[in-house]
């Protein structure tokens, strides 16, 4: 099986926990004289300078709504690092799907066919109302569907045409070259029945989150996706914290409690985890870990090589 692996870039509006400062803060009745020479970009860059030295084959942005836009990051970060795939999240309330579309092609066209779209969940009515979205919640399934017909259908057909409850485009569609870049993989998540069919019908890789019923996740979707003729590829984000032994794992999740689900222990047994879950079907993968910048370090140097061994060898001798 192919394994592809991502590093989790997190777009937050300041530096998370453990992450550097760019620079010492003045007490508040100083004025700052000094320029500043680097700014929250830098650090992106970074971080994705580290994941490429690492090996990983891609970075994942999740949107965030109080954070920098992923796919302005993304496009951002497409220059520094020439080679892994930029998989940016945003919700489907971006506004025209025919533009997002576009933007979606000339990243292609600037980057080799390197991005892919990862739709975030829908958030909760009071947040959503503050990007200007009150579609009721139980359009919101209808609407990102619809939205993702128009992107693919103006990308892919010309002339286009599409009357919809939340689209309309008339004698729509890109020409050539637009058309000639690769639509971007398209990745949705959740575990709901609605959310699986969904993916079912329209998602290139379907995200899960850390769960003990993978397995039966995976299959479950398998069928629908076949039923629906279609073959989805299935991911899975993981938080990870790995050192070099279990008791240094361990006291260092009991100096900063990791995310839930995360997975804790030595490199060994990290890889050995990630890799009965990548034989479940898993092809790709999304590890995250904090401080970003010194874990894709870390991970990359230490994790990888163990994890990509045990793909390699067959199921019975790992």
């Amino acid at each position: 099986m192919t394994l592809t692996i991502h590093w989790q870039l997190d777009v937050a509006a300041e530096p998370a926990r453990g992450e550097p400062a760019l620079r010492p803060a003045l007490p508040p009745l100083l004025r700052d004289p000094r320029q500043t020479s680097q700014n929250r970009f830098d650090y992106y860059a970074q971080v994705a300078e580290a994941a490429a030295q690492g090996r990983f084959d891609g970075l994942y942005l999740p949107f965030a709504a109080d954070g920098d836009d992923s796919r302005i990051v993304a496009a951002a970060l497409a220059r520094e690092v020439r080679r892994i795939a930029l998989v940016a999240g945003f919700p489907a309330s971006v506004g025209s799907a025919v533009y997002a579309a576009k933007q979606a092609v000339s990243f292609q066209r600037a980057t080799g066919n390197r991005l892919g779209w990862a739709i975030a969940p829908d958030a909760d009515a009071a947040t959503r109302a503050g990007f200007g979205d009150f579609v009721p919640e139980a359009q919101l399934g209808q609407r990102l569907e619809e939205f993702l017909v128009v992107a693919r259908g103006v990308h892919g057909q010309h002339p286009f045409s599409h009357a919809g409850a939340f689209f309309a485009v008339e004698q729509g569609g890109f020409e050539a070259p637009l058309n000639r870049a690769a639509f971007p993989p398209v990745w949705l998540q959740g575990e709901s029945e609605e959310a699986l069919a969904l993916s079912a019908r329209q998602a290139d890789v379907h995200l899960f989150a850390p769960t003990a019923d993978l397995a039966a996740l995976i299959e479950g979707l398998d069928g629908l996706a076949k039923a629906a003729g279609r073959q989805v590829g299935f991911g899975l984000h993981q938080p990870v914290l790995a050192r070099e032994s279990t008791e240094e794992a361990l006291f260092e999740a009991g100096r900063s409690p990791p995310p839930q689900g995360a997975l804790v222990g030595s490199y060994e047994e990290v890889a050995g985890q990630l890799a009965r879950r990548v034989r479940l079907g898993i092809g790709q993968l999304v590890l995250s870990a904090g401080p970003q910048l010194e874990e894709a370090y870390r991970i990359g140097q230490h994790l990888l090589p163990r994890l990509r061994a045990l793909i390699a060898t067959p199921a019975k001798a790992a």
